[in-house]
């Protein structure tokens, strides 16, 4: 038998969403969950490294999700100098935390019928949660 929670029943929680607002809108946008998922598998990326990854991004829709992903304080842009100069994107420790906790959301909707789609560049080994 499958357990339910209802407002009757003690494991009922009240939920408020109010601190999620203006982060959400971040996150919740088409891009920015599969920047920090690609960012978080390399460790680091370029624009043009995270353009080819995400196949059908384009230049301003990525570099719009690289500045709202960034002003939200979950990615940094590290600008190398060099000639010609080099932009690299990481994961701050608040970017690692929602990378982290995204991992058993993905294994739930594993468990509910979703699926990867052939030659996805950004992976997800449900064998590692517990």
């Amino acid at each position: 038998m499958e357990h339910t929670a209802t407002p009757d029943n003690p494991e009922h929680l009240e939920i408020c969403f109010c601190p999620l607002h203006g982060l959400l809108d971040t996150i919740s946008k088409k891009w920015a969950l599969m920047i920090i998922a690609v960012i978080g598998n390399r460790g680091s990326a370029g624009f043009n490294e995270l353009k080819r990854c995400l196949c059908n991004v384009s230049s301003k829709t990525l570099s719009n999700t690289l500045k709202d992903l960034e002003e939200k304080g979950l990615i940094y842009r590290q600008v190398v100098d060099q000639t010609p100069p080099v932009v690299r994107y990481y994961l701050t420790v608040s970017g690692w935390e929602l990378r982290e906790l995204l991992i058993p959301l993905l294994a739930w909707v594993m468990k509910n019928g979703g699926h990867a789609d052939e030659g996805c560049p950004i992976h997800f080994n449900a064998e590692h949660v517990r």
